[in-house]
């Protein structure tokens, strides 16, 4: 009996691991079939040694009326080869890159991030977000995805989790504990799924976290460091947040519109 109930402690241990872990993702059933050649697509990709004005627009989106009234665009450099973001303080303050263009049909995307999160309890936010947003005429209600990694203002741990915006609801995906990231972050769309994934800066494989059902329609990209999450009505942010983003990459795009470049 003793030893049956050390194997079923042993199996749970194990699998609790692997679920704060992540699951490891063989990379070749995410392949993209249909793409444009790399030489077409080398073009989009950025190492941020200069500020590309020809792929991106600064970015940084509120919700509602009590951030709108108190907001400052966070700082933004090119510097040693990264973007860096850093936001204000004793405001709601966000800021990163949008896309000019549009990516249409399956795709394959990623950036590398680095965030140190602040210990202690704030009465802020820490909110690094990439995304894929459905292009259409209302900014901030179209069909999204997002790949994120937040320390919630009063929360002792930060996590990395995924969520989908689809038909105007939202789809909670898995969500793990973690410390600060140094790694990459990537979003694969293949037919009406969407899939989101991450890896930690020197590990070999791809960890996956969800797959969602979206919009077959044309997207933009993005992503962003902000001091706010999406219902935060006050914030006294007495210190600033800092991340750094490098190495955008389009692996695979099956058409890229460039009707806004």
């Amino acid at each position: 009996m003793r030893k049956a109930m050390a194997c079923v402690i042993v199996i749970l241990s194990t699998a609790f691991s692997a679920f704060f872990q992540g699951c490891v993702t063989d990379t070749a059933s995410l392949k993209i079939e249909k793409t444009m050649p790399q030489s077409k697509l080398a073009y989009y990709n950025d190492s941020f040694d200069k500020f590309r004005t020809d792929l991106w627009d600064k970015a940084g989106y509120i919700h509602n009326e009590a951030q709108k009234a108190n907001f400052k665009l966070a700082k933004m450099r090119v510097e040693d080869g990264r973007l860096w973001v850093q936001t204000e303080t004793g405001c709601f303050s966000a800021g990163g890159l949008g896309s000019k263009y549009t990516i249409r049909g399956d795709f394959d995307i990623q950036v590398d991030c680095h965030i140190d999160f602040l210990e202690g309890d704030y009465d802020m936010d820490q909110l690094l977000v990439f995304a894929a947003i459905g292009k259409g005429k209302e900014i901030g209600k179209d069909d999204t995805v997002f790949l994120s990694l937040l320390k919630k203002g009063g929360r002792d741990f930060s996590t990395i989790f995924s969520v989908a915006r689809k038909n105007g609801r939202f789809h909670r995906g898995d969500w793990y504990k973690i410390k600060d990231f140094d790694g990459s972050l990537r979003i694969v769309r293949i037919g009406d799924e969407i899939n989101t994934l991450f890896k930690r800066k020197g590990d070999a494989e791809w960890k996956k976290m969800d797959t969602f059902r979206f919009t077959p329609k044309d997207i933009i990209l993005g992503f962003k460091l902000q001091n706010f999450v999406t219902n935060r009505t006050s914030i006294t942010a007495r210190s600033t947040i800092t991340a750094t983003f490098d190495n955008f990459k389009i692996n695979a795009a099956e058409e890229i519109v460039e009707e806004d470049i």
